[in-house]
């Protein structure tokens, strides 16, 4: 009965989005879009074409990449996850295929041993650190702001922004459906928290790379009330209303990306690569790019 009711207000307050104060239809003079901008990329993947020759001629590597699907079933077959995790790929409604199949393509991009140092970013209950942990021996963290800050077992409490951690310490990172929800000025501390970490050589794996046509901020103006968050906006961005649930997304175009992150962070190089069958692997997926940054 709560739960119908909460999602019966939530309902209520997006429809009304534009129609009252707490919600204006304005934002730094133009008018506040609708859905998700990464829709638009969906149903023209030329927009995504346009952007990698956006990225080429800022002199950041664009190269294809194909999921193997053998690959990714001998992954769920070894990883073994638990039942509880998305209901265990049983229930249709949640998310297990997309979440485990962007674990499966983030371990293409770097390799682990004994003597390894990975972080799992913005991990809260996913059980990837456990497997690379348990697969490869490796020291393996998962971080999240839910968790007590400072390090504690194998968890780093805190922001992104403060791993706790030796400098030129960690081999690998991954961000998976994460790092767009980094409000402020969070995502640009985070590189140069990055750079701090990471070894020379050392890897940080985002997927999916959420890029843009436009640079734009996603929020959900019900949650957000409901909840009595007020997300951290950037003026230079496009807004825009979804009501998914959630606080805040960041679509990056080539120009905020550099500015936000690739200047703020020089030695990290970024290579990206768009995925070309992520559709036929899953048809509900959105793993349209790969970003892998690597420490100079």
């Amino acid at each position: 009965m709560i739960r119908s009711i909460y999602h019966w207000s939530h309902d209520m307050l997006y429809r009304s989005a534009g129609k009252w104060p707490l919600i204006p239809a304005t934002y730094q003079g133009y008018t506040v879009g609708r859905g998700h901008i990464s829709d638009e990329h969906l149903d023209h993947p030329e927009l995504d074409d346009v952007m990698a020759s956006e990225y080429a001629n800022m002199g950041v590597p664009v190269l294809p990449f194909s999921i193997d699907p053998a690959g990714y079933q001998a992954w769920l077959s070894a990883a073994d996850y638990p039942a509880s995790y998305y209901g265990g790929g049983k229930d249709p409604g949640q998310n297990f295929t997309e979440k485990t199949l962007e674990h499966y393509v983030s371990t293409q991009f770097f390799s682990l041993h004994e003597s390894s140092t990975f972080i799992d970013i913005a991990a809260c209950t996913s059980p990837f650190a456990d497997i690379l942990a348990r697969r490869f021996g490796a020291t393996a963290y998962r971080q999240d702001l839910v968790y007590p800050k400072g390090i504690h077992g194998n968890q780093i409490g805190g922001w992104g922004h403060e791993l706790h951690l030796p400098d030129g310490s960690v081999d690998a990172v991954t961000l998976h459906c994460s790092l767009e929800h980094f409000e402020g000025n969070s995502d640009t501390l985070f590189f140069q928290e990055l750079e701090r970490v990471l070894k020379p050589g050392g890897r940080a794996v985002v997927l999916p790379f959420y890029l843009a046509h436009t640079y734009t901020i996603h929020v959900d103006p019900g949650y957000n009330l409901l909840k009595g968050h007020r997300p951290k906006l950037d003026p230079q961005a496009r807004l825009r209303y979804c009501d998914w649930y959630q606080y805040f997304s960041r679509h990056y175009d080539p120009q905020a990306l550099k500015r936000r992150v690739l200047d703020a962070a020089p030695s990290l190089q970024l290579t990206l690569y768009q995925v070309q069958n992520f559709r036929e692997v899953y048809a509900d997926s959105y793993l349209r790019w790969v970003g892998v940054f690597e420490k100079k």
